[in-house]
């Protein structure tokens, strides 16, 4: 059996599969907290190590949405983006007879 400790595992998978596995582990460990049959020492490694790695994932994902929180309040960045995207983007296309296209399609 693993030691029990604070560090970090590494992250869920993130399929879709990882996440059922994950929610069906944390239902398992409900179960136990709430009176249930003690699991033997290789369950109770399992389930931690399934809560660790969900506590990673959840650590990592407040960081990344801290880091969208940021984007999305900085107007100047929100301004500069809006301001880019506005314009249209020329793509040099080795077409003969024909200039560059944009990305509309049409000849410049």
């Amino acid at each position: 059996m693993n030691p029990i400790s604070s560090k970090d595992r590494p992250l869920l998978d993130g399929s879709a599969e990882g996440f059922r596995r994950s929610a069906g582990d944390l239902g398992e460990v409900i179960a136990i907290l709430s009176g249930g049959v003690r699991p033997d020492d290789w369950t109770r490694s399992r389930l931690a190590q399934s809560l660790r790695q969900l506590q990673t994932f959840l650590i990592a994902e407040a960081h990344e949405q801290e880091g969208r929180k940021a984007v999305s309040e900085d107007a100047a960045l929100r301004a500069a983006v809006a301001t880019m995207m506005a314009r249209p983007v020329s793509v040099a296309m080795p077409v003969s007879g024909m200039g560059p296209i944009t990305e509309v399609g049409h000849a410049v």
